[in-house]
């Protein structure tokens, strides 16, 4: 009898369904259904349904001569997977770049297009990015769940009395409140899950919003759109809007330096209140990176910046299949933990070599990797967040200074307590593990 063939990948999981980003719903349909024709679209259907079932957030596709190598991104680490024969990894993406209302014939240009895909009543927005390059062409995909997947801060694993300090900073009068982290960091669901903690009930809430580029829509937050068919720039909008006495500004994105200069007048005359996010890698370097932009309005700016809230993703460890062990006083101190404090800290699990699997008659005995993590170690993320409310000393350093290393000197002098020492509270509370804070913290 002829060896049955190994199953492809895509031939493993459940098919998503694709539903493409056209109004019309018959020429919505009608693309449906001449992609189907394709030999392309059950294998895409297949390939993203085994990605969502991995837990994967993007997948790498370099297409060579003779093959397409694929990766995926699982909590953030990258994970290499079999090849895709050439010809189904182009079968593939011809459905893709249709699904996405893209050129398929063209694969030498820079092309981004989505839609949304459906695996049972999840959905999740699928954006395909392709790029012609020396060797063939490059194409991330990345798979973004519609409803963010956390509610509560304390979700994204943010402890209970810093919950407690940033609510009040929300909830203030006359204050500006930062949010942010590195890049391509779950900026976009921390800013979401930082607006839903505030008091949005009995405050007025507008956010001003390039028509291009919307936020997804929140309860009980007004929508202003600027640029795009509007005719409006961000100040204009700004000045229209103050009328309507709104109590809290929102800029997604660091605003233009005249509707900074705008926005501060209402916080010091009006005791209004704004939020804004940015990309930084620590909340006093979000801070340097910053205020040079707004050189008009930096004092006045430095003296109402309230609260800085930053984060930093790492892996979380699996609760089934850790490893604890005693560590050593010299460990403890230099982490800075007090002996005593901590009594064990943990790391994942690596098997033994294959060689040394055996039974107690020396036979071999591969041990399983754990059903929870799939012998990974790690399962899902967690966030460390550091914030930085700003004292006098601070305030007055960021006008002379943009030495990051001196500005989080006098930070930690006035009780700060810096990103580094938040991730070492998080691996005493045996949430991560020091290997993967090395991992995060050299950025590879």
């Amino acid at each position: 009898m002829a060896e049955q063939e190994e199953p492809q990948l895509w031939q493993t999981a459940a098919p998503v369904e694709f539903v493409p980003h056209i109004d019309e719903r018959t020429e919505a349909q009608a693309l449906l259904i001449s992609t189907r024709q394709g030999a392309g679209y059950e294998v895409a259907g297949g390939q993203l349904g085994h990605a969502l079932m991995s837990r994967a957030t993007h997948l790498l596709m370099d297409y060579s001569q003779s093959a397409c190598a694929m990766r995926y991104q699982i909590d953030g680490a990258w994970e290499q997977l079999p090849p895709m024969d050439r010809e189904v990894g182009d079968a593939m993406l011809y459905a893709l770049k249709q699904l996405c209302l893209l050129n398929p014939a063209d694969r030498r240009s820079a092309q981004t297009g989505k839609c949304t895909i459906k695996a049972g009543k999840v959905k999740h927005v699928l954006t395909v990015q392709a790029q012609g390059v020396a060797s063939g062409e490059r194409v991330l995909i990345k798979l973004e769940p519609v409803e963010v997947p956390f509610k509560k801060l304390s979700d994204l694993g943010m402890r209970d009395k810093m919950i407690e300090s940033l609510k009040e900073q929300l909830n203030s009068d006359g204050t500006v409140v930062v949010v942010t982290a590195p890049k391509a960091t779950g900026l976009t669901t921390t800013w979401a899950v930082t607006i839903d903690a505030a008091d949005r009930f009995i405050r007025d809430f507008q956010s001003f919003e390039d028509e291009e580029n919307p936020e997804p829509e929140t309860i009980n937050i007004n929508p202003n759109y600027f640029g795009g068919e509007t005719g409006l720039t961000e100040s204009e909008l700004l000045r229209k809007a103050i009328l309507k006495e709104p109590d809290v500004i929102l800029f997604p994105e660091l605003p233009q330096p005249d509707s900074m200069e705008l926005a501060i007048e209402q916080v010091e005359k009006n005791q209004k209140q704004v939020y804004t996010r940015m990309v930084a890698d620590s909340a006093i370097g979000a801070l340097v990176q910053m205020l040079p932009k707004y050189r008009d309005s930096a004092g006045a700016l430095v003296k109402r910046i309230s609260a800085v809230l930053c984060q930093k993703l790492v892996r979380r460890l699996c609760d089934q299949c850790k490893v604890g062990f005693e560590p050593q006083p010299q460990l403890l101190k230099q982490l800075g933990i007090p002996a005593g404090r901590v009594a064990m800290l943990y790391q994942p699990f690596v098997p033994p070599p294959i060689e040394q699997q055996v039974d107690e008659n020396g036979r071999p005995a591969p041990i399983p990797p754990c059903p929870a993590c799939n012998g990974r170690g790690y399962i899902g993320r967690i966030a460390i967040f550091e914030l930085l409310c700003p004292g006098e000393q601070l305030q007055a350093a960021l006008m002379k200074t943009q030495d990051v290393n001196q500005l989080s000197q006098i930070a930690k002098a006035e009780g700060h307590r810096g990103i580094q020492s938040e991730a070492v509270l998080t691996v005493a509370r045996g949430l991560t593990s020091l290997e993967e804070l090395k991992r995060a913290f050299s950025g590879k």
